[in-house]
């Protein structure tokens, strides 16, 4: 996808409509963080600044990472100039949405699970509606694309199976949930409070719209006929639905001291990451994708329904996801365009270096937050990890914990 957006910003595209084009797209996304920074720093004046400015400029930037940089399959990889644009342009056509999806879930009062399927419903919006490459023959030129496809395809349906899961999952996962997960989880006591403002939710809208346009006004992005299209908006409307119906019945977990186990739901996410892409292209990778993705979501569910999740929990989960992408990244060159190795390792070290950054704030701000919470039973381990704190049992904290800002707490 980024191929087509860099060839559409190449000098011969036509002159005015193309600049002014171009000009919007890179600016809408920025106008949406300077707003953001001049709302944030007015609270700050004010006294009343609530932290949302990192979260939002963090969303803008891991979205496009998580979604299309970090896998580095695209004639972008290795290119300064490219990844740059790529960026800006991505934070519009997957931060802009994913923060809307966010804000509605969270003014409503929704949780995890509807906020999931508005993603889903974005995801499915991206691949069949907005590029349509779910019903691509030859996407873009893309290297195997038409064998990948063919292998599980269904003919009445004219879609691959595999890439179902892999577009529509993959748009779930590391275009929009593992960004706001990781996001959220620098800000536990923000975790569920809504971020934009009425101007904001203006730019993030325009900024979408603007950079799904510019996708749709692509020829490669029309290969859905009438019938497929008006399946796919059926199924964006009935995904948006089950959202609103999800959200409604929304149950809060259980209060609890105990602190929910990080280790063992982070390595059900790694391995239902990483082991369908050694099972090649065809059912056997489905087969993994359907089964691992249940037992994550299963796995995920039990350590709700017995307490102690935390924002800095859904965080790990993602980072997880996010650093298998990112690590198989180095053992395989882009499907498209010719990139030299040093280049080319360059970008997957630098990607991945952001999404360990990332994750080292989010365990700053949420995972020590959770660690302080833990039960007084639990935290002769912490003691003993850390090298320093009192004897078991006395109840008291460790000068380091104790030591964090009020705003770094969840409530």
């Amino acid at each position: 996808m980024d191929s087509h957006i860099l060839a559409s910003s190449a000098p011969d595209a036509p002159s005015v409509l193309g600049a002014g084009l171009a000009a919007l797209i890179v600016l809408l996304p920025a106008g949406l963080v300077v707003y953001s920074l001049v709302r944030w720093r007015k609270a700050r004046r004010e006294g009343t600044a609530r932290g949302s400015l990192p979260q939002i400029i963090g969303v803008l930037v891991l979205c496009p990472v998580g979604a299309e940089l970090l896998a580095a399959y695209g004639e972008s990889t290795g290119d300064p100039g490219a990844v740059a644009f790529a960026l800006v342009f991505f934070a519009g056509l997957y931060g802009a949405p994913a923060l809307l999806a966010r804000e509605l879930a969270r003014r409503c009062g929704w949780g995890w699970p509807s906020l999931l399927l508005l993603f889903a419903a974005l995801g499915t919006a991206q691949a069949c509606l907005i590029d349509q490459s779910m019903f691509s023959v030859d996407y873009q030129g893309y290297e195997g694309w038409e064998a990948v496809r063919e292998t599980t395809l269904i003919p009445g349906l004219g879609i691959s199976t595999l890439n179902a899961f892999t577009f529509v999952g993959g748009h779930v996962v590391f275009s929009f949930a593992a960004p706001v997960a990781v996001a959220e989880a620098w800000s536990p006591r923000r975790a569920e409070a809504p971020w934009l403002g009425p101007s904001g939710i203006v730019f993030a809208g325009a900024a979408y719209a603007l950079t799904a346009a510019a996708i749709l006004g692509d020829p490669e992005s029309h290969s859905g006929g009438p019938v497929q299209l008006a399946v796919s908006g059926a199924l964006v409307a009935a995904l948006l639905a089950a959202a609103a119906l999800t959200g409604r019945r929304r149950r809060v977990a259980p209060a609890s001291r105990r602190r929910a186990p990080v280790p063992p739901v982070v390595a059900t996410a790694v391995v239902a990451a990483a082991v369908p892409d050694f099972l090649g292209q065809g059912w056997a990778a489905v087969a993994a994708h359907l089964v691992l993705g249940t037992a994550l979501g299963a796995v995920i569910l039990r350590a709700v329904r017995r307490g102690g999740w935390s924002p800095w929990h859904t965080a790990a989960v993602a980072l997880g996801y996010l650093a298998v992408r990112g690590t198989l990244a180095f053992t395989y060159f882009p499907l498209l365009g010719e990139v030299e190795p040093g280049p080319k390792y360059a970008h997957n070290a630098v990607m991945l270096a952001v999404v360990a950054l990332a994750g080292a704030v989010a365990w700053r701000r949420g995972g020590r937050t959770a660690a302080e919470e833990a039960p007084p039973e639990a935290r002769p381990a912490l003691r003993r990890k850390r090298g320093r704190g009192n004897t078991a049992g006395t109840g008291e904290r460790c000068p380091r914990v104790t030591s964090l800002p009020d705003a770094d707490r969840t409530e």
